[in-house]
C-alpha cells in the first residue's frame, strides 16, 4: 500500500473514531430527553441546530473556498497572499458571529411563536437557541485555522481534534444531566464546550504546522473577501437549495402537523445525520488527493481516484443502509421502546434510501470546488428544493400521507439529483465520459441490492432481545457485507490473484 493510501485509510479510521464518539452522544441523549423532557423537546434540539445551519448559509459564500485559496497560495510560495486570505476569512467570520448572535438574542420571542413552543418549555428552548448560536459564532471563528489540515494533508490530526471535542461535549452533558434538573439547554453548553476545544486545538496546530500564518488585522483585505464570496456565492445558494430539500421538514412538521410529529421526525433524522456524518468522514480524506492530481493535470490518476472513492464510500454507505433496513426495528425497540417504533422506522428508511446513491457520489462533490463550477448544480438543487416544499404542502393538505409526505417528497427529489443531474454534470466539469462515474455506480447499486437482501434473509434466523445480541448479529452482517461488496465491486478474482502470488512468494 503506497503512502497516499496509508494516509487516506489512517484519516478514515481516526475520523471514524471521532464520529463514533459523536454517535454515542446522540445514542444516549435522545432516549434520555424524550423520556424525561418529552419527544417535542428533542425536536427543538434538532430544530435549533437546523436554524443555525440556515445562518451558516451566509458564511458558505466566504468559507467554501477559503481552504482552497489559502492552500494554493501557500504551495505557490505566496505567503503574503496566504495571510491576506487567512485574516480576511478570520475577521469576517468573527464579525458575522457577533452580528448573528445579537440578532438571535433580540428575535427569540417572535421566533417562539413561529415554531409553536409550548409555554412550559419556553425558557429552556430560548436559552438553547441562544447557546446554539453562540456555538455558531465560535465555529465561524475556527474556520480559517482549519486550513492547516489541507496545506499539510493533516486531516487525521483535524479528526483527532474533532474526537477530543466530542469527548468534552459528552463529559459536559453527562455531568449536567447527572447533577442538575433535566433541561435541553445543556445540549447548548455541550456544543459550546466542544467548539471552544476545537478552536484552541486548531489555533495550536495551525501555528505548529504553518508558522508562516500570522494573525494581524493589517492583512484584512475587502478585495480578498470579495474574491472568495464571488467564487463561493453559488455554494451559498446551493446550501439554500439543500435547506429547501431537507432543512425545512422539521419546520413544516411543527407548523402544519404538530410538535410531536416534529419530535418523531427528529428521531428519524438523527439516523440520517449519522449517515451524513459517515459520508463526510469517508469523502474528506480524498480531497487533498483530488486537489493534487487536478493541480498536476494528471487526468488519468484523478479518474482512478474518483472511481476508487466511489467504491470505498459505497462500501460504507451500503453496509449502513443494509444493516439498518434489516435490523432497524430491533434497533429502535431497544433504543426508544416508548416511542412509535414502526412509524419512526419507516420514516427513517424512506429518508435514507437516497443515501444509497449519495453515499457513493459524495466524495465527487469536490469536483465542483476543483473546477470552480457550481452554478448549474446549485440551480438544480434550488429548483428541486422548491418542488420539495410545494410537494410537502400539497401532499399534507390533500392526501392522508400525513408525516410520510415530508420524507417521500425529499426522497424522490434527492434520488434524481444524486442519480442523474450530479453524475452528468460532474463528468461534464472534468470533460470525461459519464460512464466513468456511472459504471462503478451501477455496480454499487447491485451490491446494495444483494447486500440488503442477504442481510434481511440472515436476520430472519435470529431474534434479538438485548444489545449484546444486536451487536453480535450486526457485526456478522457487516463482515458479510464487506465480503459481498469486495466480490461485486472490487472483483474477487483480483484479490485471489494477489493472495496466490503472495503464497507463491512465501
Amino acid at each position: 500500500m503506497n503512502k497516499s493510501k496509508r494516509t487516506l485509510f489512517r484519516t478514515i479510521v481516526v475520523t471514524g473514531i471521532a464520529f463514533g464518539i459523536n454517535y454515542l452522544i446522540n445514542f444516549f441523549l435522545t432516549p434520555y430527553i424524550t423520556d424525561n423532557i418529552g419527544t417535542e423537546a428533542y425536536g427543538f434540539v434538532t430544530l435549533s441546530k437546523t436554524f443555525a445551519s440556515y445562518a451558516l448559509i451566509i458564511t458558505t459564500a466566504l468559507n467554501s473556498y477559503s481552504s482552497r485559496f489559502i492552500t494554493v497560495a501557500y504551495h505557490t510560495k505566496d505567503i503574503k497572499r496566504v495571510n491576506v486570505y487567512f485574516n480576511s476569512v478570520l475577521f469576517s467570520n468573527i464579525v458575522f458571529g457577533i452580528v448573528i448572535l445579537i440578532i438571535v438574542c433580540g428575535g427569540i420571542r417572535p421566533l417562539a411563536y413561529l415554531i409553536n413552543v409550548p409555554s412550559e418549555l419556553y425558557s429552556d428552548v430560548r436559552m438553547l437557541f441562544i447557546l446554539v448560536f453562540f456555538n455558531l459564532a465560535i465555529t465561524c471563528s475556527t474556520t480559517a485555522f482549519q486550513s492547516f489540515s489541507y496545506i499539510k494533508n493533516k486531516l487525521d490530526v483535524a479528526s483527532i481534534l474533532k474526537g477530543l471535542s466530542y469527548f468534552i461535549e459528552a463529559c459536559i452533558l453527562v455531568l449536567s444531566y447527572l447533577f442538575f434538573v433535566p433541561k435541553v439547554l445543556y445540549v447548548g453548553f455541550g456544543l459550546c464546550g466542544a467548539s471552544i476545544i476545537l478552536l484552541i486545538g486548531n489555533i495550536y496546530f495551525s501555528r505548529k504546522y504553518v508558522p508562516e500564518i500570522i494573525i494581524d488585522i493589517k492583512y484584512f483585505d475587502f478585495t480578498a473577501v470579495k474574491e472568495l464570496v464571488l467564487n463561493g456565492i453559488w455554494n451559498s445558494l446551493n446550501s439554500l437549495g439543500n435547506v429547501l430539500n431537507s432543512g425545512l421538514d422539521l419546520l413544516v412538521c411543527t407548523t402544519l402537523l404538530s410538535p410531536i410529529a416534529m419530535g418523531q421526525l427528529s428521531i428519524a433524522k438523527s439516523i440520517l445525520a449519522i449517515i451524513s456524518g459517515i459520508y463526510q468522514m469517508t469523502s474528506t480524506p480524498f480531497h487533498p488527493l483530488f486537489l493534487k492530481s487536478y493541480a498536476d493535470g494528471d487526468k488519468v490518476k484523478l479518474q482512478n481516484q474518483l472511481v476508487y472513492s466511489i467504491k470505498i464510500s459505497g462500501l460504507i454507505s451500503n453496509i449502513f443502509f443494509a444493516t439498518f433496513f434489516a435490523l432497524g426495528i430491533d434497533y429502535y425497540r431497544l433504543w426508544i421502546p416508548n416511542q412509535n417504533i414502526s412509524l419512526i422506522y419507516w420514516l427513517t428508511v424512506i429518508s435514507i434510501i437516497p443515501g444509497v446513491l449519495e453515499g457513493a457520489v459524495f466524495p465527487l462533490y469536490y469536483i465542483y470546488t476543483l473546477t470552480v463550477k457550481n452554478k448549474i448544480p446549485c440551480i438544480i438543487t434550488i429548483i428541486g428544493g422548491l418542488f420539495n416544499v410545494a410537494g410537502m404542502y400539497l401532499l399534507i393538505t390533500y392526501t392522508n400521507l400525513d408525516i410520510y409526505a415530508v420524507v417521500i417528497t425529499t426522497a424522490v427529489i434527492m434520488i434524481f439529483i444524486n442519480g442523474v443531474s450530479n453524475p452528468l454534470y460532474m463528468s461534464f466539469c472534468l470533460k470525461i465520459s459519464p460512464m466513468v462515474i456511472y459504471k462503478p455506480l451501477f455496480v454499487h447499486i447491485l451490491s446494495c441490492i444483494i447486500m440488503t437482501s442477504s442481510f434481511v434473509a440472515v436476520s430472519k434466523f435470529y431474534e434479538i432481545h438485548s444489545w449484546i445480541q444486536f451487536i453480535i448479529i450486526a457485526s456478522v452482517l457487516v463482515v458479510l457485507g464487506i465480503c459481498i461488496h469486495i466480490c461485486i465491486v472490487f472483483g474477487v478474482r483480483k484479490y485471489f490473484n494477489r493472495l496466490r502470488k503472495y503464497l507463491e512468494r512465501s
